[in-house]
This record gives structure tokens, C-alpha cells and sequence, in this order.
């Protein structure tokens, strides 16, 4: 019995997710051992960034960007087009290899000035590698975003088109080295997890790939965006088209389902009656699970993330992601809606025995430094007392956690847990109104977090703040009270995310909308998959206060980039430089960054491009071949010139007022 478990792109390519390596070691002790473990996604983005590759990609988009510059109108899938194809220019064949390298090398990562500069390069070379796809599919990083197909619809996932246009990007790596290779090793059996939406579509083409390969293999998806789809979908009826390709597909918790496929599969059975299992029919027909169960941890062993080695992270060392609980042990909040759940915020909560859990970090911290404690959210008794163990038993971790601000956490516990190699925690603080948080159920009142937040500061452990605004019934006034709570304790958190409110089905919100106030709940139009649900509520803020509260929120900014680099929550960029540099990531690192960066104003700069005098150049607005030519006859040729720092600044922004120029520097360039 061979099995394959394959996490997919695209995402996080900074540390392996952990899901994987609990259902291989579930399924190693229980006799299964020829299971192999691959991380396609950071597979292919490694393969794309080779300089050969990236040579042959670099010259066709630059024929490509020819082209385009000798039209005389472009439409607006071709403008996108442009852009990307200019800024694309930039690249060398060594660019997306190099910065790669910088990553994971343990000096120059921690160099915030080589950092910085090799993430804007990932950054820039994965945007450009959408020109393979749908320009701009990636956005800002690992995810996918403005795409001209939603990935709420049917119709459009299981479009074959659409499904290769989105793949396109990492294609070679599938056709070149992927699929061969399957095709070499015959498995019995391949998973394909999908934790993220972002992950769906290349799933959805694979598992038609695999089949067209592999025609006898059992084909699985399994994780948290399977189990939300099941959630999710108008019409379960529509499954079977959705997933082509696939014959099951696993709900809820995983190594129970998986290990009883595959005892199917070794008896020679056709899998069926399988916990947290959907089935499909050779006609497509959709057989619903025939019961939700959910794991015993005391049960597990201890997982095994020597499976799935270092693939080539762009991290300097591994990063574990680790779950010694499941579920929420608050379980209340209205606007949660999280896990395979039933008639409240998040699954069942279960917590697995201490002793058990220090046997799993000793052998973590063989394997890796750092662990983030992925769970839903960790009871504050729990916390405490893990940490006075870690302390006690002398296990070498650097650690962090999602908790809530509670009472528990004084100072004598935030000294314990710094003790203990806690470098930072995350938090849901959801509002700074009093009101808001009484209507989410949260239980916390802002004295009590203000004073936790303390407790953690003062012991060097670095907060990650989480909140959002647009809770049914909140004013304008409520939401901006939520970003001067903020910045009332700005000393006392390192990085903060104030969202919106999305509403989705599972929610006590959409469950009972009436008692908040809203109505006229349901799926946005053309939805099969109603992932966030519509909503009218009349207390919501006017356009003005929406754009006065997000004017607000962008004053909260300290860091320089999101997930998954440092300054994004939870990162494991993030950790590394939290452990490195304490509380004083990011803000102060990055001033003083900045700081050496901008020199003093008579430093020399020798221009290696144009100054545009009186031209405002909007790439967005140059659709014609004529407008662009017309600017680039108004550009002075000042190349090679050399300036002073000052003279510089002000030469760039002459046709933009003092203030203005220095709180938002943008240069206009062709």
C-alpha cells in the first residue's frame, strides 16, 4: 500500500504546514509506513525561480511588454498586462534565486536592509510571474486575488481554462517534474490537502491531472477549505462536478478517515462508511459523510516532522507548527465561525494531557527552535502551566500562541511563559468599545486587557493585536474608538491588523441575525459557494465615516510587510526577528533602518534614471501608445547626473506641497 499526502500552491512558502505530518505519523504507528510526504508548493515556486527558467520567462515578457508599448490602445486585462510586464524589467534571470538565498541564509536575514530588499524582489518577481496566468492574479504576495473568475462559482472551478490559466505560473514544475514522477511511483493512494482558498483551484486541476496519470490511483482532498466548501455549498448536490477527478473528499479531522482508507484500499475494498468521509459515485453523485467525529489527542503520536525535511523554505531555519489542543475552550463568540462545527462558534474543544505534550516538544525542539502552538486559542490554566513545565524540563523552544487577554495572564504568568521561551503571542482583541465586546460574547473588558497587555510588554513578550470594525450595530464613533484604544497602548503591542467584519453562514450572527439587528442576510449573487454572506444594517457608517475610519486605521501601520514576511502575524519571519530583536520589532528596527538609510541631506546620488519635471505620470491612466509617448517627449534626460540628497527630494516632489511631500514621498518616473 503506497500513499502520496501532497500540500499544494499556492501559499505560505516561509515554513511546511503541519497537517500532513500528523496523518503520515497517525497512519506510520498504525502500520502504513510507505507514505511519502511532498511540499509541492514550495516545489515549484523554487523550480520557477531558477535562472534558466527565469531567463526564457524574462525575454518572452519583455517581447511581450514590446508589443504591448506599440499599440495604440491596450483594454484593461492588456493594461494590467503592461504593468507587470514593466515592472518586470527590473528582474535578472538571478533575481528570485539570489533573494531566495538571502532568506535562508541566517546572517544576511536578520540584515534588515538585505531583507527588506530581498522580499521586495519575491514580491515583485511573484507578481510577475502572474503574466504566466492572469496578470496580477497573486496580488501582494502568496495568495490569489482580482481574478476574473470567483472562486465562489461552480461553473468557473471546474472550467478546465480557467483552472490552467490560474496554474500557469508554476505549470513547468507539474509537467516537468511532478507528474513524471507520480507516474514513475504508481501510488495506491494520493491526498491533496488544501488549507487555503488560495489552494483550491490548483487541487481542482491536479486531482484531473493525477486521474489522467495515474488512472487506478484513489484520489483525496482533505483540510480547512474542503471542510468549509462541505459547510459552504448551496447545493451539495454539485460536488461531484466540483471535484472532478476525485473520489473522496475529507471533512472535519483527518487521521481517522484517512487511516481507514487506506485499510480499505490494502483489503481490496472499494472505501465507503468512512467518518467525516464524502464519497463519489462513478456517475458523480455526491454520498454525504455518514457521521462527524473528532479525534482523541491523547490518542496521537507524537508527530514525526522529519517527514517532510527542509524543501528549500525561505527561512534560515525551520519553523513548526504544532497543536497539542482542538477547538476553542471559549467557544462563544457571535461572530466566529470556524472548523466543522455545529451550532456554535468552533468545534468541540479537546486538550491533549500534559505530559503528552512535553514528549512532543522535546522531540520538536530536536528538529527545530521555533514552534508556533496553532490552535484556535489556548486556555490561559493551560498556558500557564505548559510554560512552567517547558521551564522546568529544560526543553530548548522559542514559542508563541494564540490566547485572549485575560485576567490570568499577571505578571508573575508573563514572566513564566518568558521564561519559558515565549517570544510573542497573538491576540483577539476585537474592539475597543465596551458595547461591541459585550455583543461578540467576548468576555473581556478593556481594563483587564489594558493592564495584560502590560503584564506581556513589561516581560519582553512581543503582542500581535487582532480586532476588526463593522460589527453589526457599530457607529462610526464605536469603530474609531477601536483605533484610539490602539494608540493608546501603541508602547504595548508590536503589530496590529484592524479588518472589517465579514459575515459567514455558521456564525450566531447569521444564526440569529434579528437579535443584531440586521436582515436581509443571504449569499452574494452568483455565489455556489457562499463563503461570507450579505447583509443590511442600517447603523453601518456613511462612505465618509467608512473612508474617515480607514484613514484612521492606516495610522496603526508600523511595519513594513505582511504575511508571510516579518511583520505579518504569526510569520515565522516575524518570530525570528521577535527573538532576535525583542519588542523593538518592528517599529524601532525599521526607524533605524530608515534612519541610516536616508543619510544626511548633502549625501551624493548619481541619478541611474530621469527626472520628470511637471509630469504626473500615472501608469494606471497611460492606456494609449500616444499618451505614453507624449510624456516620455516631456522627460528631461538627466541620467548620470549627480545630485544631492536634498536637491533630490526636491526636484521629484517640486509639484507637491512640504508637508504632504515628506508624510507620502512618491516618485513619478518612465
Amino acid at each position: 500500500m503506497k500513499a502520496l499526502l501532497a500540500y499544494v500552491p499556492v501559499t505560505d512558502p516561509t515554513a511546511p504546514y503541519h497537517s500532513l505530518v500528523y496523518l503520515a505519523s497517525f497512519a506510520r504507528q498504525r502500520g502504513f509506513t510507505d507514505i511519502e510526504l511532498r511540499d509541492t508548493n514550495i516545489e515549484a515556486l523554487n523550480y520557477a525561480a531558477d535562472p534558466e527558467r527565469m531567463s526564457a520567462l524574462l525575454t518572452r515578457w519583455l517581447r511581450r511588454y514590446e508589443e504591448l508599448s506599440a499599440r495604440d490602445s491596450l483594454n484593461g486585462t492588456e493594461q494590467l498586462e503592461y504593468l507587470h510586464a514593466l515592472r518586470a524589467r527590473s528582474l535578472s534571470p538571478e533575481s528570485a534565486r539570489d533573494a531566495i538565498a538571502t532568506l535562508r541564509d541566517p546572517q544576511a536575514f536578520y540584515d534588515y536592509a538585505r531583507y527588506q530588499a530581498a522580499v521586495r524582489t519575491i514580491k515583485l518577481w511573484v507578481q510577475s510571474l502572474s503574466l504566466e496566468g492572469f496578470p496580477g492574479q497573486f496580488g501582494g504576495g502568496f495568495n490569489l486575488e482580482g481574478l476574473p473568475a470567483s472562486l465562489c462559482s461552480i461553473d468557473e472551478m471546474r472550467d478546465p481554462a480557467v483552472l490552467e490559466r490560474i496554474v500557469g505560473p508554476l505549470l513547468p514544475y507539474f509537467d516537468e517534474k511532478f507528474l513524471p514522477w507520480i507516474r514513475v511511483q504508481r501510488f495506491d493512494l494520493i491526498g491533496l490537502n488544501v488549507t487555503y482558498t488560495s489552494q483550491l483551484p490548483y487541487a481542482l486541476w491536479l486531482a484531473r491531472e493525477i486521474r489522467r496519470v495515474l488512472p487506478a490511483c484513489y484520489v483525496v482532498c482533505g483540510g480547512t477549505e474542503i471542510s468549509d466548501i462541505w459547510k459552504y455549498t448551496l447545493r451539495r448536490e454539485r460536488l461531484g462536478e466540483l471535484f472532478e477527478g476525485v473520489d473522496a473528499c475529507v471533512v472535519g479531522e483527518g487521521e481517522t478517515a484517512f487511516l481507514e482508507l487506506l485499510e480499505a484500499l490494502r483489503d481490496g475494498r472499494r472505501p465507503s462508511n468512512v467518518a467525516n468521509t464524502i464519497f463519489f459515485a462513478d456517475d458523480r453523485t455526491m454520498l454525504p459523510p455518514p457521521r462527524i467525529a473528532y479525534e482523541n489527542l491523547d490518542a496521537m503520536p507524537t508527530p514525526d516532522y522529519g517527514l517532510l525535511e527542509d524543501r528549500g523554505y525561505f527561512s534560515p531555519e525551520p519553523f513548526v507548527y504544532y497543536s497539542p489542543t482542538r477547538g476553542c475552550y471559549w467557544n462563544r463568540c457571535t461572530f466566529c465561525d470556524y472548523g466543522l462545527n455545529f451550532g456554535t462558534p468552533t468545534s468541540p474543544w479537546r486538550q491533549r494531557k500534559l505530559e503528552n505534550v512535553l514528549e512532543d516538544l522535546r522531540a520538536i525542539s530536536r528538529h527545530s527552535r521555533f514552534v508556533y502552538l496553532s490552535v484556535d486559542v489556548l486556555a490561559p490554566a493551560t498556558v500557564v502551566k505548559l510554560a512552567r513545565a517547558i521551564a522546568a524540563e529544560g526543553i530548548d523552544v522559542r514559542w508563541g500562541a494564540e490566547v485572549r487577554l485575560e485576567r490570568h495572564f499577571n505578571a508573575e504568568a508573563c514572566a513564566d511563559l518568558r521564561r519559558s521561551g515565549c517570544v510573542a503571542v497573538s491576540v483577539g482583541f476585537e474592539s475597543g468599545s465596551q458595547r461591541i465586546l459585550d455583543a461578540i460574547d467576548k468576555g473581556t473588558k478593556l481594563p483587564d486587557i489594558s493592564a495584560t497587555l502590560g503584564n506581556f510588554h513589561d516581560n519582553g513578550i512581543a503582542v500581535q493585536m487582532m480586532g476588526f470594525t463593522g460589527f453589526p450595530s457599530e457607529t462610526a464613533a464605536e469603530a474609531l474608538e477601536s483605533v484610539a484604544f490602539l494608540e493608546r497602548h501603541r508602547n504595548r503591542w508590536t503589530v496590529a491588523g484592524l479588518g472589517e467584519f465579514v459575515l459567514t453562514p455558521g456564525a450566531i450572527v447569521a444564526l440569529k441575525p434579528q437579535e443584531f439587528g440586521i436582515d436581509e442576510v443571504g449569499p452574494h449573487a452568483n455565489d455556489d459557494i457562499a463563503r461570507i454572506l450579505r447583509f443590511r444594517d442600517e447603523a453601518s457608517a456613511t462612505p465618509e465615516q467608512r473612508e474617515e475610519i480607514t484613514a484612521a486605521k492606516r495610522t496603526l501601520n508600523r511595519e513594513d510587510f505582511d504575511r508571510p514576511f516579518a511583520g505579518g502575524i504569526d510569520s515565522a519571519h516575524s518570530f525570528f526577528y521577535y527573538e532576535r530583536n525583542g519588542t523593538a520589532f518592528p517599529e524601532s528596527i525599521i526607524a533605524d533602518f530608515r534612519r541610516r538609510r536616508s543619510g544626511s541631506g548633502a549625501t551624493a546620488l548619481v541619478l541611474n534614471g530621469r527626472i520628470v519635471d511637471d509630469v504626473v505620470f500615472d501608469p494606471w491612466a497611460c492606456t494609449e501608445a500616444s499618451a505614453i509617448s507624449a510624456l516620455r517627449l516631456q522627460a528631461g534626460r538627466d541620467e548620470g547626473l549627480v545630485l544631492r540628497a536634498r536637491e533630490f527630494v526636491e526636484r521629484l516632489d517640486a509639484d507637491r506641497p512640504p508637508v504632504e511631500r515628506f508624510e507620502r514621498p512618491v516618485t513619478y518616473f518612465l
